[in-house]
């Protein structure tokens, strides 16, 4: 899985006007604070501030499956350089779902790709199912009662169980929330049975307070 950090297209004007960078630069976070990605993000600039010798503000903006913020920026940033958004897939794939207020290829110049998350479905250390075989088979015998959360509709979260659900003809539930950190509390608080969401999980794996099902790839993940 991949995502993409995007800024406003840089006008010759705007480089000429100034030697870049003169002031802050703020980066939008389109997710909520304390996820995965928000300390992915975080720990990328205060990595990039020395370089840059400016400080890069970091604006949470969740929202709209993780397109909010970037939305945003479209709409209401200088084409300076001064403005980055984190753009995910989801991006790409939202304007083949519903109407939208931005374009993902005109609207932003892609400035670099990170990669190295693991998306996968956890539930509840207490809770009965053991392996994804379990639960699969608790939602065939209970048709409609089974809920699982996600970081928004139209997110690869989502869209993975979806096309589950769907190949196994599973009648579940979907609970979209603004980000990780959301969709894992309401895990925890017995508000969904499962949730399907990136490495944010992985704290609990290790205090023993969720279970692992599944991870989306090819390849079984690395431990």
């Amino acid at each position: 899985m991949a995502a993409l950090v995007g800024a406003r297209a840089l006008t010759g004007a705007a480089l000429a006007a100034e030697s870049f960078p003169a002031r802050p630069v703020t980066l939008i976070v389109p997710w909520p604070a304390g996820g995965s990605t928000d300390a992915v993000l975080r720990a990328l600039a205060k990595a990039t501030e020395p370089h840059l010798g400016q400080p890069i503000v970091v604006d949470n903006k969740p929202g709209a499956a993780g397109t909010l913020g970037p939305a945003v920026m479209a709409k209401t940033a200088k084409p300076d350089g001064y403005t980055v958004s984190q753009v995910t897939q989801t991006q790409f794939r939202l304007p083949h779902l519903q109407k939208v207020s931005f374009d993902p290829i005109k609207d932003f110049s892609y400035v670099i790709r990170l990669t190295g998350y693991t998306f996968g479905m956890v539930v509840d250390a207490k809770s009965p199912w053991k392996t994804l075989q379990d639960f699969i088979a608790h939602a065939k015998k209970n048709p409609g009662t089974l809920t699982y959360g996600s970081g928004g509709t139209g997110t690869s979260h989502h869209v993975a169980l979806a096309v589950l659900a769907e190949r196994l003809q599973l009648d579940m539930q979907h609970v979209p929330f603004k980000g990780s950190s959301e969709n894992l509390v309401a895990l925890l608080g017995g508000h969904v049975d499962a949730a399907s969401d990136s490495t944010g999980w992985a704290p609990y794996l290790q205090s023993g307070r969720m279970r692992l099902l599944a991870t989306y790839g090819p390849e079984r993940a690395r431990k």
